[in-house]
């Protein structure tokens, strides 16, 4: 801890796959608004994710830089992480697919719908993190959402 500044999260194998994942969007979106394209519904569609899930991921890095989830207790942050990457594999990959497959004859715009790929892959790289994350045994004397949720619907044993 650095001052206000919770840096752990960072340092993680969660917290350097959010930053990969924010570059690597943040260079798919400029490649794609770098260049005249001709089909606007499926490459709008492709910045539209990718600037949304990189604000997206921008946000919950700003958050836990600054100690949000160790504030905000009553916020479950690894399933709040493993919905957010869940999402942001299905829209990217998505976006993906349809841009490659409209993009055979520019360069720039296979190197964008590569790096959505690149992206979506690394998200469910964290996907899978966080499952393993959630799948950990709570401790007995705290009661939080994911043990509630576990009672209920008995999933996380």
């Amino acid at each position: 801890m650095m001052g206000i500044l919770f840096l752990e999260y960072i340092q993680s194998k969660q917290g350097i796959l959010k930053v990969a994942q924010l570059v690597i969007l943040l260079v798919a979106f400029a490649c794609v608004r770098s260049t005249w394209y001709t089909s606007v519904y499926s490459y709008g569609f492709f910045e539209g994710v990718t600037l949304g899930y990189s604000i997206t991921v921008a946000v919950f890095l700003f958050l836990t830089v600054f100690g949000v989830p160790k504030r905000a207790s009553f916020v479950n942050w690894t399933i709040a992480e493993f919905v957010l990457d869940t999402l942001g594999f299905i829209f990217i990959s998505t976006g993906s697919i349809v841009a490659a497959v409209k993009s055979y004859d520019t360069p720039i715009l296979v190197a964008a719908s590569v790096c959505g790929l690149l992206a979506s892959y690394l998200s469910v790289v964290s996907v899978i993190l966080s499952f393993v994350a959630a799948r950990r045994p709570q401790p007995e004397g705290k009661l939080g959402a994911e043990r509630v949720f576990s009672v209920y619907f008995n999933i996380f044993r």
